[in-house]
Order: structure tokens, then C-alpha cells, then sequence
């Protein structure tokens, strides 16, 4: 593919991709960047791919069908990786997906799935853990929140990855909206109640419209479940 049209291709898709909250827009982006002449073989498609899939996954209606599009979101961020071992990309959306494939996935390939999502976030970290507003430390975070510990989950190192991403992007409503599902779970009241506040009481960031708007309602819904007597 000449490389006018692959600027092409990923400046439409990410055009789409920024205008997520329009129904039908990201998989709109899945068929400018799936029908791609050559795209199978460019690493600025394929990543692209992975996080459009991610994204369908996380609203699709029922846990067989996010599972089946996280499964291609893997396939497209190794796809990535194999091209471009040294880009923080591929490795982060491909965790991105494994991570949620594992929580669709009971058994081994669950298992199979916490251990590589673990494996290509930390890779994703060393690489660059800034990107995505700090997105590989926040996403391996919720993965040692939420893994079983016979699956290496851990509530003390998921509050250091967390803690060490809102360091870096303290604003981020998805990341505040993890730290205060987490401290939900360790029983630290107040400190929700705080996240949740900054979720509800930051300005909408253009960038993030989508997850603002979503973590806002879920903020307010969790942070009244909190105050209720």
C-alpha cells in the first residue's frame, strides 16, 4: 500500500474513531481499516484494528460476542507486534483485548489470556507507560484488581500501577473510575467517594468525550450507592 493511502486510510479511521460516541462510527473505521489494500502487512493499520475491536467488544451486547471481537482485536495487535516489536501500540491494544477476552473467558484460555494480557502490558510499560494517558499502567492496574490471585491478582500492586497512572494523567476519568471501583473493594470509603467526585467534577476532555460522559454516570450511580445511609 503507497503510503498516501495508508495516511489515508488511518487519518479516516481515526476520525471515526474520535467521533465514537455516533452509533455505527467505530465500525464504520473496522471496515475502512479491514478492507485496507495491503493493510494486513501495516503496523499503523493493525493497531488501529485491535483498538476499533476493543472498543466494539466493550459494547456489544452480550459476553460471546465482545469475546468474539476481542478474539480478532488479539489477532490484529499481533498482528502489530510482529511487525513493530519496538512501538507501544500493538503491545498495549493487544493486552487491552486479551485482558478483556479473560474476563468473557472461564477455564484455560482465560487463564492462557490473564497471563499474556499481563506479559504485553508490561512490555507496553516499559516501551512507553505514558501512553494512552498513562493506558498500560491503568489497564495491567485493573487486571491486578480484578484476576483471580490464583491468576496473579493483587489489590496492593494494582493500587501502585493506578496510583503511579493518575501521577501521570490525574484528570483521567477512567483511570479514577478504576482506583475508586478498587477502593470500593478495600473497603476505603472516603477515598472513593473522593475519586468519584473528581470523575463527576472534571471538564469533559474532547479527546475523551465518550469515557467522560460514561464514567460520570457511573461515578454518580456508584458515589449515591456510598452516601446512602
Amino acid at each position: 500500500m503507497p503510503t498516501d493511502d495508508v495516511l489515508a486510510v488511518v487519518g479516516r479511521a481515526d476520525e471515526l474513531y474520535r467521533n465514537r460516541a455516533e452509533p455505527g462510527a467505530v465500525r464504520e473505521s473496522v471496515m475502512v481499516l479491514s478492507g485496507a489494500h495491503g493493510g494486513i502487512d501495516r503496523y499503523e493499520v493493525q493497531w488501529r484494528l485491535a483498538r476499533a475491536l476493543f472498543f466494539l467488544g466493550q459494547q456489544a451486547g452480550s459476553p460471546d460476542s465482545g469475546g468474539q471481537l476481542y478474539a480478532a482485536g488479539i489477532a490484529a495487535g499481533e498482528r502489530a507486534v510482529a511487525l513493530n516489536d519496538h512501538r507501544v501500540e500493538g503491545h498495549f491494544w493487544v493486552g487491552v483485548n486479551l485482558a478483556l477476552f479473560a474476563e468473557t473467558n472461564g477455564g484455560i484460555r482465560g487463564a492462557r489470556a490473564f497471563r499474556l494480557a499481563r506479559l504485553e502490558l508490561k512490555r507496553a510499560i516499559k516501551i512507553d507507560e505514558r501512553y494512552h494517558e498513562a493506558g498500560p499502567l491503568r489497564v495491567l492496574g485493573r487486571l491486578d484488581h480484578k484476576a483471580p490471585w490464583i491468576l496473579g491478582g493483587n489489590r496492593k500492586r494494582s493500587r501502585e500501577l493506578l496510583d503511579r497512572a493518575l501521577a501521570i494523567a490525574p484528570s483521567n476519568s477512567v483511570t479514577l473510575t478504576y482506583a475508586a471501583e478498587l477502593a470500593i473493594d478495600n473497603g476505603e470509603r472516603l477515598r472513593a467517594s473522593e475519586l468519584l467526585r473528581q470523575v463527576i467534577e472534571s471538564p469533559i476532555d474532547a479527546e475523551w468525550e465518550f469515557e467522560n460522559n460514561r464514567d460520570c454516570a457511573l461515578a454518580r450511580s456508584l458515589l449515591e450507592r456510598l452516601v446512602r445511609p
